[in-house]
């Protein structure tokens, strides 16, 4: 799925509290000497389930990046060795890497072990990741590269939080983590599709159930946006426009499609969408019939569809 074909549908406005996921506050050398640290997406809201591994897709556009600071963007899950083992894009002072990490708890607190250099270099893009599990060690794999670490894992817990002494840890997650942040963030917007988990022998599943997660995101300093929808988990750093469709000529119920979103319409009326800029596909499905409608977003705009 295109970076600009992705429908936002959710506002997500944070105020942090006390207590809110304890996550990476041990993270030894990645923490930026000054500034604050904050990250923001989304966590696994179902039933806990063992898998041996997880994949993904993932697009992001080439946006004003963040040259003075390091961020991440990656999904991570606890293996069932207690290791944190991630994968995803790493930003580093303005340049784009591969990165994952792994964990090890050495007298209570979490060591994370990772590339401090970036694993290679990307660019902005589709890109595809996994990382699975089995007899003790991890295997993560960027775009067809893999890196083999012994974490001592077997399979993934795919669960909402783990207990690792007296905390609890947000579980499977993808979000976007920055070190350093001074009320900035990228206006590059990241595209999580196809997030599928798998045990051998079984077909894979789709990972669909989700919601916000964040830390250190408050209402008077920053307003971000995650989409999240079945097997899709989009972060958005880039302001919303409105999309108004007035459907015309229509006598029954039709179905209106506008990227992620899929609605049931009982006839003529006006639609609002939120999206990003960029180029969008109208289907207008009525009576055995679809109407296509090519629209080119670039600031707010009233667009009138017929029958």
């Amino acid at each position: 799925m295109k970076y600009w074909a992705v429908l936002l549908v959710a506002i997500v406005i944070v105020v942090a509290a006390a207590g809110l996921y304890f996550f990476y506050e041990t993270q030894n050398d990645k923490k930026s000497p000054t500034g604050s640290h904050i990250y923001l997406g989304a966590v696994y809201s179902g039933q806990t389930k063992d898998v041996n591994y997880v994949s993904a897709n993932v697009d992001f556009n080439n946006g004003v990046n963040l040259k003075n600071t390091i961020y991440y963007v990656v999904l991570s899950a606890w293996d069932n060795n207690k290791s944190y083992d991630q994968i995803g894009v790493a930003s580093l002072y303005g340049d784009f890497y591969s990165t994952y990490s792994y964990t090890t708890i050495l007298n209570g607190t979490i060591q994370y072990h990772y590339n401090k250099k970036g694993w290679f270099s990307i660019s902005p893009g589709e890109h595809s990741f996994s990382v699975s599990a089995t007899n003790g060690n991890v295997t993560f794999t960027f775009d067809n590269t893999s890196y083999t670490a012994h974490t001592g894992g077997s399979y993934f817990m795919m669960s909402s939080n783990e207990i690792i002494g007296n905390h609890s840890y947000a579980g499977l997650t993808i979000y976007e983590e920055v070190y350093g942040f001074n009320q900035t963030l990228p206006s590059i917007s990241y595209n999580f599709t196809d997030v599928k988990f798998g045990t051998p022998g079984n077909p894979p599943g789709y990972v669909s159930n989700w919601m916000q997660f964040s830390h250190n995101i408050s209402s008077a300093n920053y307003t971000s946006y995650v989409y999240m929808k079945s097997d899709t988990v989009n972060i958005y750093n880039t302001p919303s426009l409105t999309l108004k469709l007035d459907v015309q000529n229509l006598s029954s119920f039709a179905t209106l499609t506008v990227s992620d979103m899929n609605i049931t319409i009982p006839g003529n009326g006006q639609y609002s969408f939120s999206l990003i800029k960029g180029n969008y596909t109208v289907y207008l499905t009525f009576s055995n019939q679809t109407k296509i409608f090519q629209i080119s977003l670039t600031s707010d705009v009233g667009y009138t569809i017929r029958a």
